[in-house]
């Protein structure tokens, strides 16, 4: 009897081993994933998503006549004879590595990244009124039939979609309703999931 239970507490350590095993190997394997970009990525993104400078001027040059040009009066009418918007937004380097450092630790499960136009708002002293963008990861999400890929953030341990947030927002704003209903559960702090707080330029440059 005493040699069974000898055996038997030798196969539960074994298993118990084996399995610590598994689950070491799988968690490296997962990081290695995470973190490893091949060759054939790089080449991959290359081909999808690298443009020639010719394409660049084009569209850098579209964007003046199309938009600039035709808003510079309204804007200048609305914020003033000097005021000329944003026309780049840059981050470091650092930056950029370390937020995608953080989504992987926090949202581990985000698919890509979104980036939404927005305005500052007119409390930012040289920034305010210009036009920026933040950065939101996403996952799929389906929306009205379709599967689509939705930005979001987290708050108070919750995962809120970004375009629910918006609509909301629009819904009391249209209906003149307060908003501590909804926007009493944000947070106003620098938690969440979202990038923003770039230099702008202008008003920091003209580039």
């Amino acid at each position: 009897m005493k040699q069974l239970r000898s055996v038997y507490q030798k196969i539960t350590v074994i298993l118990a081993s084996i399995f610590m095993l598994l689950v070491i190997i799988s968690c490296e394997e997962k990081q290695k994933e995470t973190n490893s970009i091949t060759r054939v990525d790089i080449e991959s993104m290359k081909e999808n998503h690298i443009i020639p400078l010719k394409e660049a001027v084009k569209m850098y040059g579209k964007y003046t006549k199309d938009r600039v040009k035709i808003l510079k009066d309204t804007l200048k009418k609305k914020y003033g004879d000097d005021f000329n918007d944003t026309r780049t937004v840059w981050f470091d380097m650092k930056t950029i590595k370390a937020y995608l450092k953080y989504l992987e630790e926090n949202a581990g499960e985000a698919e890509g990244l979104q980036f939404y136009f927005s305005v500052d708002p007119d409390n930012k002293g040289k920034q305010s009124n210009h036009q920026t963008f933040f950065i939101a990861p996403t996952v799929k999400n389906v929306i009205d039939g379709d599967t689509i890929q939705s930005g979001f953030t987290v708050e108070n341990g919750k995962r809120i979609f970004l375009y629910e947030a918006f609509k909301k927002d629009m819904e009391m704003n249209h209906q003149n309703m307060q908003k501590a209903s909804f926007f009493s559960l944000m947070q106003d702090d620098d938690e969440g999931l979202l990038l923003n707080r770039g230099e702008l330029g202008p008003p920091y440059g003209n580039n």
